[in-house]
């Protein structure tokens, strides 16, 4: 039976709460995992499937969760965010069986699209949490979800690095399939369902629109670099895409039953929240692309001066002062919300980020200088993870919630490939060889810093628009509710014995 954590029947113990949290920010890290956990074993089932076009099975998971997060948010909004979650997680458990099993690419990126519907399960997450929490509690459990990123983050290098020595890429699978499989009972018995509903049927030409659109529009960005970006393939796809979401806009202001209100969508509290945040967010992905490079390519290159000559868990080590910092600043930035609003956490973000990025143009080879900067990094994902949770959830009514997350979600995911193509488009102007005569290529010290250079400049913009947009300066209140926007009162609400079952 589900845990009641309705104040209505009197003050919820906090071991309960927290209960329910550990709960959903153990399943949350899902997310963080099936794309951490996989990187290291690209090489391996490169060689396997006898294949240089391995990155697919990294990219197809970003594409099949975009593609699906509209349907997905709106189908939470409308028939409970648990009962989504819980099914999408058993869709993740046949994709995981199916990638453990697969003895060729195809098979294998078929696997990775099943997994991808849970990409956005952390802007699910917040949601639920939003919905099934007391609303003076929200701010802080939106930051403690945070913590499972830091987690999964600080775990996922190291998990994969013992199953691949142990058990080969298989294993990696297998574990994914048994986290779940072990997790999701527990979730669906003891995590509370959402008591809000939508009523409004699926807008099903609007998440046509929206949800291909954006995978579309991300596959000519992400692909663009290695197509060329004035190639016809490229264009085809980067036309098509951004005519999709035209569409989508002219028709969500005609639909009868819109997917989200664009007054909502475009209104002066979603729209710059997820500029701003898009924009400071750039520059968390332009640092996740030159790290590596700087920090695992041979130090005794001619030409260059950075290079540690890093293995894959080398790194791990060295950055996990990033993934600790994260861990503990989420929760932090979450009481801060509460406190002081999380604009201005989001504006500390932006600042942690860009001085991060002026660190980062000193090209450190040296333990600790790259302890530092990994732990500004962190502070700084800490910062915007939990102000942005606070921030959409603030900015959304609660009958749209689910699909305005899924929304903020796609928005993320859109930015982290733009941010990869472009970043890795300013690196790659800027190359010397490796060896004479060799084909192989490394970036100058020119190309890294420029990388930081022109990421930090997005992330002013991000600043700036955070600094006079009006959202986000109170106190965070753990969802909107206001009297010119529908609000949960206007959407029918199940009892508590409906909402546990």
């Amino acid at each position: 039976m589900a845990l009641n954590l309705d104040p209505a029947h009197g003050t919820v113990p906090k071991r309960r709460l927290f209960g329910v949290l550990a709960l959903i920010i153990l399943f949350s890290e899902i997310a963080t995992f099936e794309v951490l956990m996989v990187y290291p074993a690209l090489p391996s089932m490169a060689r396997e499937f006898e294949t240089v076009h391995i990155a697919w099975v990294a990219s197809i998971l970003t594409l099949a969760g975009a593609t699906v997060m509209p349907l997905v948010g709106k189908a939470a909004d409308k028939w409970g965010k648990k009962r989504i979650i819980v099914l999408l997680g058993l869709v993740f458990i046949v994709g995981s069986v199916v990638c453990a099993l697969a003895t060729s690419l195809p098979m294998m990126l078929l696997g990775r699209a099943l997994q991808g519907c849970l990409v956005g399960v952390v802007t699910m997450s917040y949601s639920l949490v939003r919905d099934i929490m007391p609303r003076d509690f929200v701010p802080i459990a939106l930051g403690m979800v945070v913590t499972g990123v830091g987690m999964s983050g600080i775990a996922g290098p190291f998990l994969a690095g013992w199953l691949l020595d142990d058990f080969g890429v298989d294993g990696i699978f297998w574990f994914l399939a048994l986290y779940v499989t072990v997790l999701l009972p527990v979730f669906g018995m003891l995590v509370p369902e959402s008591p809000v509903r939508a009523t409004q049927p699926i807008d099903f030409l609007g998440t046509a629109l929206l949800g291909p659109g954006i995978g579309i529009l991300l596959l000519g960005v992400t692909q663009g670099t290695d197509w060329g970006w004035t190639a016809g393939s490229t264009l085809f796809l980067v036309f098509l895409g951004s005519g999709m979401l035209i569409g989508f806009v002219y028709w969500q202001r005609v639909c009868r039953n819109p997917l989200i209100d664009l007054d909502v969508l475009m209104g002066r509290r979603f729209g710059p929240t997820i500029l701003a945040v898009s924009c400071v967010a750039y520059v968390m992905n332009a640092h996740a692309f030159i790290a590596p490079t700087m920090l695992m390519t041979w130090p005794e290159i001619p030409g260059i001066s950075y290079g540690a000559g890093l293995s894959a868990l080398e790194y791990a080590l060295w950055t996990c002062p990033m993934g600790i910092a994260g861990m503990f600043v989420g929760p932090l930035g979450g009481y801060l919300s509460k406190r002081i609003g999380a604009r201005q956490v989001l504006l500390a973000a932006g600042v942690l980020f860009i001085l991060a990025m002026y660190l980062g143009t000193q090209l450190f080879t040296v333990y600790w200088q790259v302890a530092v900067l990994s732990f500004t990094v962190g502070c700084a994902v800490g910062c915007l993870h939990s102000s942005n949770a606070n921030l959409v959830q603030d900015a959304l009514p609660d009958s749209q919630s689910g699909v305005g997350n899924s929304i903020g979600g796609m928005a993320a995911l859109l930015t982290a490939g733009v941010s990869t193509a472009i970043t890795g488009a300013i690196v790659s102007n800027d190359v010397v060889p490796a060896e004479p005569g060799s084909d192989t290529m490394v970036y100058t010290d020119n190309a890294l810093v420029n990388g930081y250079t022109y990421a930090a400049a997005v992330g002013v913009v991000g600043v700036v628009v955070a600094l006079v947009m009006r959202h986000g300066r109170e106190p965070a209140r753990g969802g909107l509710a206001e009297p010119d926007v529908p609000s949960v009162e206007d959407e029918p609400r199940l009892s508590p014995a409906e909402s546990a079952s």
